[in-house]
């Protein structure tokens, strides 16, 4: 209990500046009658659609001969569309502003039906081969679901299962064609890693600027910066021309924390750090090389405990602005 809150609350009511209900209210919060649970209950529902949809998944597997396949597909699909007719139903109206969701329920039971309906859009593809040797473009079609759901419902968590699905349907794309001798694997998948994490940042400028879904720029900008800064550190980390890619990254790294600093995003801000850091820890074991001494790693430590230092400050002074 804060005392000193209970104290000015009363002297606020009496004062009539807060009505008895308001005060009543504001009393029970100083001292700590009343406590939010939302983010317990976001939490346990969260988990709760990852152990239903992981129960689907043994269940699937273990009595797959039992049951047979067309049984498996229609049940997982009557499911997923009973979760996404529910979600249709309870949803407030489409608007390119943000919309409150009217439950909590109403988001997690959106999610669980677009997990299962990728799933069973999975099965299918496994069992009769719908698309045949393009078997990775179902990941397509799922992220193009997922991004118009997001969209429809105003989910942040759908949101970014699309941009991660659609990156992840470019990765394995790749990789196939690789297999198949029409590309390099790494290096395609470094490129296209960078181009989609900069289209990912180019939608969250427009969202912002044309004012369409406007708070969804986090999920863009920050899942655009993953891929692109990820792209970069592979190049550093894995590529004969490391060197060229340390100059690359570095001044973007250094770009991303001050644009980050004075827009006030601290997630940005700790992506630049982590990866100035690994472009850092890199060069600095190129110049050790061939000095067999624990100067390397000292130094390394030292660098970390300096970025997670300088992370924490930066966040305090965002919020403190």
């Amino acid at each position: 209990m804060n005392p000193d809150v209970v104290a000015a609350i009363a002297r606020l009511r009496t004062d009539d500046v807060l009505s008895s209900q308001q005060a009543a209210f504001f009393d029970r919060v100083a001292r700590r009658r009343l406590v939010s649970v939302r983010l317990e209950i976001r939490a346990l529902l969260y988990l709760g659609v990852l152990l239903l949809t992981s129960g689907v998944g043994v269940l699937v597997v273990e009595h797959h001969q039992q049951i047979g396949p067309l049984v498996i597909a229609l049940s997982i699909g009557l499911a997923a569309l009973g979760c996404l007719v529910w979600a249709a139903r309870q949803a407030p109206s489409f608007s390119w502003r943000e919309v409150p969701s009217p439950s909590v329920a109403l988001d997690y039971v959106l999610l669980l039906g677009l997990l299962l309906l990728a799933a069973d859009l999975g099965y299918v593809e496994a069992q009769f081969t719908v698309l045949g040797p393009r078997w990775a473009h179902h990941l397509l079609v799922v992220g193009i679901v997922y991004l118009l759901a997001a969209y429809r419902w105003d989910s942040r968590a759908v949101l970014g299962l699309a941009l991660s699905t659609l990156a992840a349907w470019r990765g394995v794309s790749l990789s196939v064609m690789a297999r198949s001798g029409e590309a390099e694997s790494a290096e395609a998948i470094r490129a296209s890693a960078i181009v989609i994490g900069l289209l990912y940042l180019a939608l969250a400028i427009l969202s912002v600027r044309w004012r369409r879904k406007a708070h969804f720029e986090p999920v863009f900008g920050g899942t655009g910066l993953l891929l692109l800064l990820g792209g970069l550190v592979d190049g550093v980390l894995r590529s004969p021309a490391w060197a060229l890619w340390l100059v690359m990254l570095i001044p973007l790294a250094g770009l991303v924390m001050a644009v980050a600093y004075y827009l006030g995003r601290s997630l940005y801000f700790a992506q630049g750090v982590l990866a100035a850091y690994v472009a850092l820890v890199r060069w600095l074991f190129a110049l050790f090389l061939r000095v067999e001494s624990g100067w390397p790693f000292l130094l390394a430590a030292a660098l970390g405990l300096g970025a997670i230092v300088l992370i924490f400050a930066a966040h305090r002074r965002m919020v403190e602005r």
